[in-house]
């Protein structure tokens, strides 16, 4: 978002009184009870009625019949994707997701986002709050501009240095987030898929890129899109940022505005240098009217209060769905697998009959989470003993090459969350094979029943299971693990988590003793 930065504070004095530290305990205590604000009346009009202006975008939506759908795999067309599609806004950009980063990536979005505002088009941003810790200037900053609404979803009472207690101390509340992600423009395009903003989701990153997948979705199923941005903007928990602290904000800056445009400079392809904006937009539409598939596509989406009262995920009523069932083969990338409650069961009932299972998921070389693969690391040898091919990414290798887009030596990991169900059903969305997606998050997903597009994921999806950008599991005569895979041409098999040593496995057993797995 608007560039901000954090100053830190190094404490003069290494010892403090009893009374004082008792004190600033009680603080935090206090403050961590703070409780988020409750909105009665969030109607901000920033129109009365949007404008009914032909755009280019419309009029591809109504040059066809249904829903049209492109494939973003690369990591670069997906920023460039998003950058142009806001380019054409001319009526709306509805924009919902887990995090935004402030790096460069996050400012060039934050650029196009303010000029689609200078030139009337109205903005509605939607974030979850839950990684967004000293960010309300910026966003209040974006909040001020006339055509910009700013509202953070299920925001923390405390907004300062208590906010970690405060989420302790409410965590039966705090720990229900919205992981949705959507990019709509003027309510007939939409991006959906698994990527946040932020430059390691671009492969932008200079040591660390995810692999990820999104899609382009027009018409019919882009409305649907907007059906559920306007489900969570008008939820209970979708609060106005200028209400979490009651601050108002201020327009951005000259300073500001010319450190996004810089960013913005910076994330130009070599292809557009010399080309005027306006031409590099038009020839990217031409090319995505060749490429849109126009076929049946469909959005499931959670409910935005979901609980005790509407516990049942929307995506484990989908897997239940005997229309949705697998039969044949099911190819699945999540980033994050723990199958524990109904999901191994699931999965050793479809083996049983008869359907050819293949997982990718991170590595102990590749995963962001280490305390989500200490909890994985026991499902590892229950998934192989009931038949499923298991795939864990190498942090490094072909695949960790084919991310980079900066000259580094990056690695890689995988963020992707979709599946390929008998070769026809497509999924592209935001859930991970996780008790925390199937139980806390909010999710969201795009199903494509299509079997063209189902061959151009498995596709995609085969350059990560192949063996220079993947280890292969399996089970030796003894039933231990071993891993297959290849590094610099070479064939390796090792006995121990790829990249590991004895440290790491002692700290995930030691992780595995807290009863936080159902929270992850």
């Amino acid at each position: 978002m608007v560039g901000d930065s954090q100053g830190m504070h190094r404490l003069t004095s290494p010892v403090l009184p009893c009374r004082s530290i008792i004190g600033i305990v009680l603080l935090v205590v206090l403050a961590g009870c703070a409780a988020a604000p409750r909105v009665a009346d969030k109607q901000r009009a920033l129109f009365d009625e949007l404008p009914t202006q032909p755009s280019p975008l419309t009029e591809l939506a109504a040059s066809h019949q249904g829903s049209g759908v492109a494939l973003l795999a690369d990591p670069a067309e997906a920023l460039q994707s998003r950058l142009q599609l806001a380019a054409l806004a001319t009526t709306s950009l509805d924009l919902q997701y887990y995090l935004w980063q402030g790096d460069d990536s996050g400012m060039a979005l934050t650029h196009e986002v303010l000029t689609a505002a200078d030139r009337g088009v109205r903005v509605r941003i939607l974030l979850d709050d839950i990684y967004h810790s000293g960010r309300d200037s910026s966003y209040q900053t974006l909040d001020a501009h006339p055509n910009v609404e700013v509202r953070l979803f299920n925001p923390m009472g405390n907004r300062g240095a208590a906010k970690t207690g405060n989420y302790a101390l409410n965590k039966s509340t705090l720990n229900y987030r919205m992981h949705n992600k959507i990019f709509l423009v003027d309510g007939v395009a939409a991006i959906m898929g698994g990527r946040n903003i932020g430059d390691e989701y671009f492969g932008y990153d200079s040591s660390f890129n995810f692999q990820d997948m999104d899609a382009i979705a027009l018409g019919e199923v882009a409305g649907e899109a907007g059906a559920a941005f306007d489900l969570f903007w008008n939820a209970d928990l979708a609060i106005p940022v200028s209400a979490v602290d009651g601050k108002e904000g201020q327009p951005a800056s000259d300073a500001q505005l010319q450190q996004l445009a810089v960013a913005r400079e910076r994330m130009r392809p070599g292809s557009e240098n010399g080309q005027e904006p306006g031409m590099a937009t038009q020839a990217w539409l031409e090319q995505l009217t060749e490429e849109l598939r126009w076929t049946r596509a469909r959005v499931i989406v959670d409910r935005p209060d979901r609980g005790s009262e509407y516990p049942d995920s929307a995506f484990t009523v989908f897997a239940q769905d005997p229309d949705s069932r697998p039969t044949e083969s099911l190819v699945i990338q999540t980033a994050y697998l723990i199958p524990n409650g109904p999901t191994m069961d699931n999965l050793r009932g479809l083996t049983s009959a008869g359907v050819a299972i293949r997982i990718l998921t991170n590595s102990a070389g590749s995963t962001n989470h280490n305390s989500v693969h200490a909890y994985y690391a026991p499902y590892r040898k229950p998934l192989l003993a009931a038949g499923i091919d298991l795939y864990e990414v190498q942090g490094s290798g072909s695949l960790a090459a084919y991310l980079d887009r900066v000259g580094e030596d990056a690695h890689a990991g995988l963020h992707t969350k979709a599946m390929v169900v008998d070769q026809r059903v497509a999924v592209i969305g935001s859930y991970n094979m996780d008790p925390r997606s199937r139980v806390w998050n909010s999710e969201i997903a795009l199903v494509v029943d299509d079997r063209e597009f189902a061959a151009e994921v498995l596709e995609e999806m085969d350059r990560d299971f192949a063996p220079a950008a993947a280890w292969r599991l399996s089970l030796d005569d003894a039933g231990d693990l071993v891993w297959t895979g290849t590094v610099n041409g070479d064939t390796v098999r090792l006995d121990k988590d790829p990249g590991s040593s004895w440290w790491d496995r002692f700290l995930w057993s030691i992780m595995r003793v807290l009863p936080f797995e159902n929270e992850l």
